[in-house]
């Protein structure tokens, strides 16, 4: 039973780690790109911008460094396994 409380809470929080790092990452890549088309059209149409950086934000997403991001589930899940499996060696 307390393994089952252990995966259902430890899911939950990760999910609510996960959410959190993956919207903070897509608004600074957001930020950043929009930085970049005020850089470059200083009179640029307002339409062409929106549809520019949504068009980086998408491709941003499908890249390897935004799919890391499962690493938040990943490498917390292996720790927990690892010390379950030295601490119940004998």
């Amino acid at each position: 039973m307390s393994l089952v409380r252990l995966v259902v809470f430890g899911a939950i929080g990760l999910t609510v780690v996960y959410l959190a790092v993956a919207w903070f990452v897509r608004s600074t890549r957001r930020e950043r790109l929009e930085k970049q088309w005020d850089a470059a059209n200083p009179a640029g149409d307002a339409e062409a911008r929106r549809a520019e950086v949504e068009k980086g934000v998408d491709e941003y997403r499908g890249g390897l460094v935004y799919r890391s991001l499962l690493l938040i589930y990943i490498v917390p899940a292996v720790l927990v396994v690892a010390n379950i499996v030295v601490t119940n060696w004998n």
